[in-house]
């Protein structure tokens, strides 16, 4: 695997988050939190989209469509 400077971080973070949390919900917390002061740091803003709560049919194949 390619391994750059900003590669190493981005797993450096990755797994500094994950040992702080119990569940991935506060893991994707930490994780946008993190993501906002870096962006505040840096001077620009995130714009997360908001995506409808659509579940969809089981399939067996490995190439499930999600609409």
């Amino acid at each position: 695997m390619i391994q750059s400077d900003i590669l190493k971080e981005k797993l450096r973070i990755q797994k500094l988050l994950s040992g702080k949390s119990t569940s991935i919900h506060e893991y994707l917390t930490r994780s946008q939190l993190a993501a906002k002061a870096i962006a505040d740091t840096y001077g620009f803003h995130l714009k997360y989209v908001e995506m409808p709560n659509k579940t969809t049919p089981h399939s067996t194949s490995s190439t499930a469509v999600f609409e």
